[in-house]
């Protein structure tokens, strides 16, 4: 070999080592979570019918400091009026209730804040830790499938338009169209990370959302009039029946129209408390120069 190729090919091969010695590293990871759903249903962030989740996510770790993730998710959410706090009557007496399926997907921009490496550093003048807390903020999108139970049969909620919406009498602000079930979210949260060793690392997370949505729990503003609920199939009228259901409780209607039945000023919210496990793979080896 010439003395001016190995010139260039050590020239070379001290580039990829000092990128390497960045850690630019890939994790294939995986997690499991207690999901819960903050909104018109859950008023008093009770984590009493939390649910469950589970996603994949990668994480490229562009330093010891900083890293880009993306991922994909699904958590399960679901509330109801009945197991509300005896204090709250009203709440109670509106007997709604909910579930959703929620599939989202993320990026994420996180910053360690100890210098982390993975499986730590035993180097004298700097020492690199094995494990960091680190905070996180993205982009999300996400689809959600919310439904019911009506005597016994399971019910998809969106359809029907239990507030007036989605039918040819819609009026004010309500829309023929009803509400769509994509929506945009900005996850943001925290946790610990572990490094076990060179390859696998756990972690420990909170991830929160700020949504421009209220309708996951099809519970949105007031009751609507009689004459936009006609939603009706096999002879029954499913919107008038879900929009109100306090008699069920065997009380007198309390659905009268314009009666507040949610809020509007605050949109819904989903949270996972996960613990997950990646994988590390190290993207880049230095070249040998003979």
């Amino acid at each position: 070999m010439s003395q001016q190729l190995k010139t260039y090919l050590s020239i070379i091969s001290i580039c990829l080592c000092a990128f390497n010695v960045s850690a630019q590293k890939s994790e294939y990871g995986l997690f499991l979570a207690s999901t819960n759903y903050f909104g018109d249903l859950n008023p008093n962030y009770s984590f009493k019918q939390n649910r469950i989740g589970e996603g994949l996510f990668y994480r490229l770790n562009l330093n010891n400091r900083m890293a880009v993730r993306v991922g994909v998710s699904h958590a399960w959410v679901a509330a109801s009026d009945e197991k509300l706090s005896q204090h709250q009557p009203y709440l109670q007496a509106r007997n709604l209730s909910f579930q959703s399926n929620i599939i989202e997907l993320s990026g994420l921009y996180e910053i360690n804040f100890f210098d982390w490496e993975q499986g730590g550093s035993k180097q004298t003048i700097i020492k690199k830790k094995k494990w960091t807390p680190y905070m996180f903020v993205g982009i999300g999108f996400y689809h959600f499938s919310s439904y019911t139970t009506y005597k016994g049969q399971k019910v998809n909620l969106e359809p029907i338009g239990t507030e007036g919406q989605k039918n040819p009498n819609a009026i004010g602000e309500k829309t023929q169209s009803g509400y769509s079930p994509f929506a945009i979210s900005i996850p943001f949260g925290g946790g610990i990370k572990y490094s076990l060793n060179k390859n696998w690392t756990v972690q420990v997370e909170l991830m929160t959302r700020k949504t421009f949505n209220d309708n996951l729990d099809d519970v949105h503003a007031v009751y609507p009039d009689a004459s936009e609920l006609n939603y009706i199939k096999d002879g029954v009228n499913f919107s008038e029946a879900l929009s109100d259901r306090s008699p069920e409780l065997g009380i007198a209607p309390i659905g009268y129209p314009g009666k507040q039945r949610g809020s509007s000023k605050d949109n819904d919210r989903f949270n996972f408390y996960s613990i997950g496990i990646t994988y590390t793979f190290n993207t880049i080896k230095c070249p040998t120069i003979q």
